[in-house]
């Protein structure tokens, strides 16, 4: 499974062409994307400053849904100021029923878009959960 938290800053002047966004992401995602767990944005309490939780089944799935057209299709940086991928792993016991972030390795086989998808969205999992799942 792959599962982050999106740390969000939107241009002061966007915030609106920013949720139209996001309604349309959630939708298409949710419509016609296999593989996906969580897909939800949440407003932050310092402005202009949202999160948005997804988790895939795997790792491709996320992939898949960052290369997919509707993703790929709205301009993110007119209205994003700021991003940062946080990836995450649950408790366990008390992580919603999720699973373990991993982060399984490419295959020669895979599509080109998967390996560009790995150049620009490399899983981190960090060296301290193995001792906490």
């Amino acid at each position: 499974m792959t599962t982050l938290l999106a740390h969000i800053r939107i241009k002061a002047d966007k915030l609106e062409k920013f949720e139209a966004i996001t309604q349309d992401m959630v939708k298409q995602t949710l419509e016609t994307e296999t593989g996906v767990t969580r897909y939800e944005y949440w407003k932050g309490q310092e402005d202009n400053f949202y999160y948005c939780l997804l988790s895939f089944e795997d790792k491709w799935a996320f992939y898949r849904h960052q290369m997919s057209d509707h993703h790929e299709g709205h301009d993110f940086a007119d209205v994003i100021a700021d991003i940062k991928l946080e990836y995450v792993d649950p408790v366990d016991g008390a992580g919603g029923g999720l699973v373990s972030t991993v982060d399984p390795a490419l295959t020669d086989d895979m599509a080109e878009e998967m390996k560009i998808a790995q150049e620009r969205y490399p899983i981190d999992v960090a060296s301290w959960w193995a001792g906490r799942r």
